[in-house]
């Protein structure tokens, strides 16, 4: 890319693309950035889009940094981001300026093994299992289309309005903000069955999924 195309916008029939150049500056690429959406006036405009950043990695901060320059800008709903690693994080369908962190969603795709963590500012769905030994952390809610094995502490930074699911919920800690509760031994060899768990009245409820 030549110096005044580090950052190229891309209409695809799947949404919006970004492509990022791979060695220029992160500040670099914000000015240009911002530049481009300041040019491109009302275009952007409750535009509602998919979004995807290609060209390089970004770490959780720089990929927030570069949406808050957008949204900042326009009032472009985006759906959904999709990165270069091919994660996908759920926005809420309008994001405002003052974006909060559990309006994010991280997907993650493959079960966790003995010895893993997964953290991540906002929620959480894992696509597979969260195996005994393993542990997940969100500061939103945790969804595990899978069997929940581990530990999983959803809120983890006080947010007592999240909650955790899991197809199969036998964890060895079940935790939402600051209050903890351990599954009884004989609820780990029953019947699969789907089930939430919330914080009411300042205990954590465990129910089935209708």
């Amino acid at each position: 890319m030549n110096a005044q195309n580090k950052v190229i916008f891309k209409g695809t029939r799947n949404g919006v693309s970004i492509l990022f150049d791979a060695d220029a500056p992160f500040d670099t690429l914000c000015e240009q950035l911002t530049q481009k959406v300041e040019e491109a006036g009302k275009f952007f405009d409750d535009v509602k889009t998919p979004l995807t950043f290609s060209g390089r990695e970004f770490t959780e901060e720089e990929e927030k940094k570069l949406l808050e320059i957008i949204t900042s800008k326009t009032t472009m709903r985006i759906t959904f981001l999709r990165t270069s690693d091919d994660s996908v994080k759920n926005l809420s369908d309008l994001i405002t300026q003052d974006m909060k962190d559990f309006n994010f969603t991280k997907y993650h795709r493959g079960s966790l093994r003995n010895g893993q963590v997964l953290e991540f500012d906002g929620s959480i769905v894992i696509l597979g299992d969260v195996n005994a030994g393993a542990e997940v952390r969100a500061t939103g809610n945790i969804i595990v289309l899978g069997q929940l094995r581990g530990i999983a502490h959803a809120g983890c930074k006080g947010m007592k309005e999240a909650f955790l699911a899991a197809a199969y919920m036998a964890p060895v800690q079940l935790r939402i903000a600051d209050i903890i509760t351990r599954f009884p031994e004989e609820n780990k060899h029953g019947h699969k069955m789907a089930e939430y768990a919330f914080v009411q009245d300042g205990q954590i409820f465990v129910m089935a999924l209708a």
